[in-house]
């Protein structure tokens, strides 16, 4: 392809396929996340989450636990 032809680049498939790869999964990372950067905005404290799975690893000791290990740590008002 001539479309990049000033930069001396040729643009093959698979050079195509790894770019619009890379470009989709950092998509996909933004939107799993972005609903947590809507607390901050709001002021409200969190855990940072992974993408995807969010907070839920943090409830591997059970759910009241974890709780008042939040709530120990964020105080009474947090966000999951």
């Amino acid at each position: 392809m001539e479309a990049l032809g000033f930069l001396k680049l040729e643009v093959n498939g698979p050079m195509v396929t790894v770019a619009l790869s890379v470009a989709l999964l950092a998509l996909l990372k933004w939107y799993s996340t972005s609903a947590f950067s809507r607390l901050e905005k709001l002021g409200l404290r969190h855990p940072k989450p992974s993408p995807f799975i969010g907070n839920l690893t943090f409830f591997r000791q059970g759910f009241w636990e974890s709780q008042m290990e939040l709530r120990k740590l964020y105080g009474p008002l947090c966000g999951l």
